[in-house]
C-alpha cells in the first residue's frame, strides 16, 4: 500500500477523486441554497400598509457570522459588508414585516434600512464619481423586486449615462427606462401624467392618498434619476427647478416615490430639497458641500455624532460605497453591499420578464365625470410646458392621456372631454368657451386675449409686445405655451 501511494500516477488519481467529491458537496449545498431561496421568495412579503414610524436603525438579529471590522476613517461603517444578495435581504426582512423596506448598508450594528411608506419620502444620494450611488440604488431595487410582485411595486429609471440599468428593460418591474439623454423629457412628462392619473383614481375612490387606498392597481412607484445634471441638459435649469418643486412636493400622496442621485447638489434649487426625508451624502472634497448634501452644516452634523461627508475616506482610497445616512436627527455612517455585475445577472433572472407581467388594470368600476377631470392637458403640450420652464400642473388637475401602471404601457383615457366643434381645442371652462391648455397654467382669460391677438400678428414676440410690452418672464411663457397648444405662429417665424 505505501509503494502504491508513493506512485506519482496514483497520487494524481486520488487527488482528483478528491477534488471531485469536494466539488460535488458544494454543487449539492448552492442546489439546496438556492432551494432554500426561491421557496423564501414564494413565501412573499404582506401588501398592507403599517402606520409605524421608525427611524432607521440597525437589524439586530443574523449579525454574529458578520465581519464586524470597521473601515478606517469612515466611524462604524464595515470594511468588508456581505456582498451575498441573500445576506442582504434575509438582513432587510429580518427587520421585519412592514412592506417597501430598502437597505441602506451596513455598520459594526449591523444592516441599516428605511422604509418607502409611513417613513421616507424621498431620498437624496449624493457623492464624487465612483462614490457607488448607482450599486446602492441596484441594491435598493433588487431588494424591493426579491419580495414585491410588479403588482405591488414598479420603477421608472432614469439613467442617459450609461449601460449599467438596460437588463431591467425586459423586467415586469419597470413601469418606464430612459437610457438615452432624448428619452429624459418625455419620461418627466410621462410621470407628470402618471401622477395626474393616480389623482384621478383616487378620487374616484374617495380616499385623501394613496396609503388609504385598497386597490390592487396602483403599485408603489419609485423613481431613480442617475444623474439631475443630465435632466438639467435635457429640459434646462428652470425647467427642471420647476419639475422637481411640483412633483417632489406632490407625489408622495398619490404613491410616487423619488430616489434622485448626483455628485453634489450644492448647484441646485433648494425649495425642492425640503421634500428630502433621506440624505444618503458620500464623498466631498470640502466642507461647503456639507450642507447642500445633508441640509445640515459639518459643526451640527458632528454634534449629533455623525461623520460628515467631507470627512468620509474618499472612494479613490478604496472606500467605494461609504455613505452616510441622514433622517431626521438620526445619523449612521454605512458601507452598501457591492454587488457584482455577475451577481446582478444572477438576481434579475429570478425576477418575471415583462411578457410574464400581469394584464393592464382595468380603469375604475365608477369613473370620474368629465367634471371631474375639468382640467386637462395632453403629453404633446406637457412636452412644451416641461421645455418653456412655466409652473407644471399641480394638485386640482387630471389628465387626458392616462399612463397604465404596468410598464409605461399607455391606456385609454380615464375620462375624455369631447372636442370642441370643428378643433382640436378641449372646452374646459364653464363657459364652454375653447381653451388649448388648463387654466391652472395659463389664466383663461388671459388664453383668450393670446389667441385672439395671434391672429392678427405675424409672431408670438409681437404678441408679447402688443399685450405685455415685454419679451420676456411669465407672460412671455404664457404666449409659447398658447401658440404651441394651438399651433399658431411656430418659433421660426419669431421676428
Amino acid at each position: 500500500m505505501i509503494e502504491a501511494l508513493s506512485n506519482p500516477g496514483t497520487m494524481i488519481m486520488l487527488l482528483l477523486l478528491a477534488l471531485a467529491l469536494i466539488g460535488g458537496a458544494k454543487a449539492w449545498r448552492m442546489r439546496l441554497e438556492w432551494a432554500l431561496f426561491q421557496q423564501w421568495r414564494q413565501d412573499g412579503m404582506p401588501m398592507a400598509h403599517h402606520k409605524q414610524d421608525t427611524p432607521i436603525t440597525a437589524v439586530e438579529v443574523g449579525t454574529s457570522h458578520l465581519d464586524s471590522t470597521p473601515l478606517a476613517g469612515a466611524d462604524h461603517a464595515l470594511k468588508n459588508p456581505p456582498s451575498d444578495f441573500r445576506t442582504l435581504v434575509a438582513a432587510v426582512r429580518a427587520k421585519g414585516n412592514e412592506p417597501y423596506r430598502v437597505p441602506l448598508g451596513w455598520h459594526t450594528g449591523g444592516l441599516v434600512t428605511a422604509r418607502l411608506t409611513d417613513d421616507v419620502n424621498h431620498v437624496l444620494i449624493t457623492g464624487q464619481t465612483d462614490a457607488g450611488k448607482d450599486n446602492a440604488v441596484m441594491g435598493m431595487f433588487l431588494s424591493l423586486a426579491a419580495v414585491h410582485n410588479p403588482q405591488q411595486a414598479q420603477f421608472c429609471i432614469i439613467d442617459g449615462k450609461g449601460l449599467g440599468w438596460q437588463k431591467w428593460a425586459k423586467k415586469a418591474h419597470t413601469w418606464r427606462l430612459a437610457l438615452d439623454p432624448e428619452e429624459i423629457a418625455g419620461t418627466m412628462a410621462a410621470l407628470v401624467t402618471e401622477r395626474q392619473r393616480r389623482k384621478t383614481i383616487l378620487q374616484a375612490a374617495d380616499v385623501e392618498k394613496w396609503d388609504e387606498y385598497q386597490g390592487d392597481d396602483l403599485p408603489l412607484l419609485v423613481v431613480f434619476v442617475s444623474e439631475l445634471l443630465l435632466l438639467e441638459n435635457a429640459v434646462g435649469s428652470k425647467a427642471l427647478t420647476s419639475w422637481l418643486n411640483t412633483e417632489l412636493t406632490a407625489a408622495r400622496a398619490f404613491g410616487i416615490r423619488y430616489l434622485l442621485a448626483t455628485q453634489t447638489a450644492s448647484n441646485f434649487d433648494t425649495q425642492w430639497r425640503s421634500q428630502i426625508s433621506l440624505f444618503l451624502a458620500g464623498f466631498q472634497p470640502t466642507p461647503t458641500q456639507d450642507k447642500p448634501n445633508t441640509g445640515m452644516s459639518t459643526a451640527e452634523l458632528e454634534a449629533l455624532g455623525g461623520l460628515p461627508p467631507s470627512k468620509l475616506p474618499s472612494p479613490s482610497s478604496g472606500a467605494a460605497g461609504v455613505f452616510t445616512a441622514i433622517q431626521g436627527r438620526d445619523i449612521a455612517t454605512v458601507r452598501t453591499s457591492y454587488l457584482s455585475g455577475q451577481h446582478r445577472t444572477w438576481v434579475l433572472s429570478t425576477l418575471p420578464d415583462r411578457a410574464d407581467r400581469l394584464p393592464v388594470i382595468a380603469q375604475p368600476a365608477t369613473p370620474p365625470t368629465t367634471q371631474t377631470v375639468a382640467k386637462t392637458i395632453d403629453d404633446t403640450a406637457l412636452l412644451a410646458l416641461l421645455h418653456s420652464g412655466a409652473p407644471l400642473p399641480f394638485i386640482n388637475e387630471s389628465s387626458s392621456a392616462a399612463i397604465a401602471h404596468s410598464n409605461g404601457i399607455k391606456a385609454e383615457s380615464i375620462a375624455p372631454v369631447a372636442p370642441s366643434s370643428g378643433s382640436g381645442i378641449l372646452s374646459v371652462d364653464d363657459t364652454n368657451s375653447p381653451l388649448v391648455v388648463a387654466a391652472d397654467i395659463v389664466p383663461a382669460d388671459e388664453q383668450r386675449r393670446i389667441l385672439a391677438a395671434a391672429q392678427a400678428a405675424t409672431s408670438r414676440r409681437q404678441v408679447s409686445l402688443k399685450l405685455y410690452e415685454s419679451t420676456g418672464g411669465q407672460k412671455y411663457t404664457w404666449v409659447q405655451v398658447v401658440c404651441d397648444a394651438a399651433g399658431l405662429l411656430p418659433t421660426q417665424k419669431a421676428a
